[in-house]
């Protein structure tokens, strides 16, 4: 087994969640084109704080926990109404 240092880890762990917040918006802007929604701010928030979220998850040497965030911050943006404007 290949033995990695602590250090190279939490690195890797958190290009990995950037890389799924990334899949995750890209996703999200085609299914909600319009920018002017009333749910762009909310969406904002919810990555920004998912972002927070995985980045002290994996700092904090726990990095298990992600797969939990990032169903958490799916199931809560496909909440969001993109669909009304203002």
């Amino acid at each position: 087994m290949i033995k990695m240092k602590p250090k190279l880890i939490t690195i890797l762990v958190i290009v990995t969640a950037i890389a799924l917040v990334g899949m995750v918006t890209v996703n999200m802007q085609q299914v909600s084109s319009p920018r002017t929604c009333g749910s762009c701010a909310a969406f904002k928030k919810l990555t920004h704080e998912f972002e927070k979220a995985v980045i002290d998850a994996a700092t904090s040497g726990d990095p298990n926990i992600i797969a939990g965030l990032l169903e958490q911050y799916d199931t809560d943006v496909r909440a969001l109404d993109f669909t009304s404007s203002g």
